[in-house]
């Protein structure tokens, strides 16, 4: 018969070997579009720390709310800090990225301009016959309200989303028939398997999902096609931040952070797509 004692000594091994794990664990939560950089380097940070990187999309706004309420270490943040944020928490700028316009490979039009662009938004452009395609078609791919790169497209085009709760009187929409995607991948996804669509996602990701031979097009907007050159001088017109956004008082957050810095960071960001902020 087990003694009361072996089962005593068995769950309190248990118990402080589960404290030991939530340790060394730094949880990481936000845009998605970030990821795929603490992707490829999570393996190298478990190897020279013995620690490990618990990651989770969800969104920039999701990522602040976590590092708020201290459920998670590190917000990953797609978008420009406010100063109101650069006061209150600590941030690192790692590189820039674009919002992209994409399209279906087989469209055959190159470029989109930005009054081109709010008319295909606000459903004033209603279908590809507009661009001299015979198509009657025009699936028009748009965020949640939740995502980074849903307020950088409002901003450029003056329309809102019109899940906003509370808006004022006489705001101008994104037309109410356009699909929600939660993260890039859904957006990438739709708009190569349908092709009538178009879409804006992160331009890391468009650059390397074209590359992979997904079927879409990535239009130059306003004749500037986005690049590391036209992105880094801010001449291509929707430019955004990649961000680590973490409390000041946060030890292990400041850790990680210092680790980051001494990595392959340039590097991974480089090798994603990504315009990089020399650290």
């Amino acid at each position: 018969m087990i003694s009361f004692k072996l089962v005593g000594i068995f769950f309190l091994t248990i118990a402080l070997h589960g404290a030991e794990i939530d340790f060394e664990v730094i949880r990481i939560t936000g845009a998605t579009t970030i990821q795929p950089i603490l992707e490829k380097l999570a393996p190298l940070y478990t190897a020279q720390t013995s620690k490990k990187l618990q990651l989770e999309g969800g969104g920039s706004e999701a990522g602040m709310k976590k590092i708020i309420d201290r459920t998670s270490a590190i917000a990953m943040v797609v978008r420009n800090l406010t100063a109101d944020e650069k006061n209150r928490f600590a941030y690192l700028t790692i590189g820039y990225d674009a919002v992209a316009i994409i399209y279906h490979k087989s469209r055959p039009i190159r470029n989109v301009t930005k009054k081109e662009l709010i008319g295909i938004y606000d459903g004033t452009i209603g279908d590809w016959r507009a661009f001299g395609y015979p198509s009657s078609g025009l699936i028009v791919v748009s965020r949640k309200v939740d995502r980074g790169t849903l307020p950088i497209f409002e901003a450029y085009t003056g329309l809102k989303s019109p899940n906003h709760p509370n808006l004022p009187a006489g705001t101008k929409l994104i037309r109410s028939d356009a699909w929600e995607a939660e993260a890039n991948i859904n957006t990438l996804l739709w708009v190569a398997g349908l092709k009538e669509s178009i879409g804006y996602v992160s331009y890391g990701e468009a650059n390397r999902y074209e590359k992979m031979g997904y079927p879409i097009r990535i239009s130059a907007l306003d004749g500037v096609n986005p690049s590391e050159a036209t992105i880094r001088s801010g001449i291509y017109p929707i430019r955004m931040e990649l961000n680590f956004v973490w409390d000041k008082n946060n030890p292990k957050a400041e850790e990680f952070i210092r680790w980051l810095k001494t990595s392959a960071l340039e590097e991974t960001v480089r090798d994603l797509g990504f315009v990089v902020v020399k650290q």
